[in-house]
């Protein structure tokens, strides 16, 4: 939305697993953008030694407090993809919660985890799961999104997201974000982009293993 941005997305392989991420971080400007590259780096760091999610998070924490003094605090969320067990171990903290879209009457929002990164001391993070199904699709975004501000000041919101992608199930990943990305466009036309965006889409294939 400016010279340089606060939000952050990061995939980081594990073996035969997958570390996701997306963080956005408060403020804008140099400042912001600093705190966030210092996350990038500690996350991947971390994640070299350490595979809890709750250790991670924590870890994050002190590193981000200690850093900038309180002053500064990151929504975050962190999912580690189990391809052999079929499921999304996760982290929210404090994040606009990503959706696991199944049909329109049933969306799972991954809401467990604990309050921002960087705000207070050892907070304390558990971990949530959530089982995967074949054709389910996993939606992740920041508040950029669904915060973005339309005709009589209305926001975009989740509920437009989840109509479009259940009316576009056959669509793979990447034609799902370039068709929420052109609707969002259409639909913030007439107002200024006052923020970050950013937006994943991750489907579940049918499984070919026992």
């Amino acid at each position: 939305a400016q010279v340089v941005g606060g939000d952050y997305y990061d995939f980081l392989p594990l073996r035969a697993n997958m570390m996701l991420a997306v963080a956005d971080v408060e403020g804008k400007g140099v400042s912001s953008a600093l705190v966030m590259s210092n996350l990038q780096a500690s996350l991947r760091a971390l994640v070299m030694s350490h595979h809890s999610l709750e250790v991670i998070a924590g870890a994050l924490n002190t590193m981000i407090r200690e850093g900038t003094h309180a002053q500064k605090f990151v929504s975050f969320f962190l999912g580690l993809l189990d391809t052999k067990g079929h499921k999304v171990h996760y982290i929210n903290a404090g994040h606009v919660p990503p959706l696991l879209i199944r049909s329109p009457q049933e969306v799972v929002p991954l809401e467990t985890g604990g309050t921002v990164i960087g705000m207070f001391d050892a907070p304390g993070y558990s971990r949530g799961t959530v089982k995967l199904q074949p054709g389910d699709v996993l939606l992740l975004c920041t508040d950029g999104v669904v915060e973005a501000v339309g005709p009589d000041s209305e926001e975009y919101g989740t509920q437009r997201m989840i109509e479009l992608i259940c009316q576009n199930r056959s669509r793979s990943a990447e034609e799902l974000v370039n068709l929420v990305r052109t609707d969002l466009r259409e639909f913030s036309r007439s107002s200024a982009q006052t923020d970050d965006r950013v937006l994943m889409v991750l489907i579940v294939l049918e499984s070919s293993g026992p």
